[in-house]
């Protein structure tokens, strides 16, 4: 009987090319997403650091950035929202907001195994973008809610900080 190897934090950090941990399993992050994609994370990045500065809020807008759970899980989100104190280096802390735009490959991911992370580790607002579909479904504790994107969307960061997303220009 074989198992599967459990890889460690110190494993990735020796890994060359796109990876995710998640509980100890490898996950190639390759190749890149498609245009849709990337045209979404742009737009929402765009639309979130607009509001921080309007705001003078005391968060930073983070792309591609690692996010180290644990010693056997690191995820790469397509945008993430961290307050107060910044990173250096990785982020070993829980997000404000995850954002993931779902693509095919990795669809599943994204709305079982990344949401499951959000809620264990009480992540505040997880967003699933869907541009196939102009579809943004807001992840907050136990609840989800289908958010209309033609309506906007306010997010409270902490407590000084809440912007509001025009949710609509993000799949134009």
């Amino acid at each position: 009987m074989s198992t599967a190897p459990r890889y460690t934090l110190d494993d990735y950090n020796r890994w060359e090319g796109d990876w995710e941990l998640i509980d100890g399993v490898a996950v190639s992050t390759s190749p890149s997403p498609f245009g849709p994609h990337e045209r979404v994370v742009s737009r929402l990045s765009f639309e979130i650091l607009s509001q921080l500065k309007l705001r003078h809020c005391s968060c930073e807008v983070y792309t591609n950035l690692d996010w180290i759970v644990d010693n056997h899980t690191v995820i790469r989100l397509d945008l993430m929202v961290v307050c107060g104190e910044q990173p250096e280096r990785h982020l070993e802390r829980s997000p404000v907001v995850m954002v993931e735009v779902l693509s095919e490959s990795t669809r599943e991911r994204d709305l079982t195994v990344k949401r499951t992370l959000c809620l264990e580790n009480d992540v505040p607002h997880y967003l699933i973008l869907d541009p196939s579909d102009r579809s943004i479904l807001h992840v907050t504790g136990n609840d989800e809610v289908a958010v209309d994107a033609a309506q906007p969307l306010t997010l409270r960061l902490d407590d000084q900080c809440e912007i509001e997303l025009d949710c609509q220009k993000l799949f134009q």
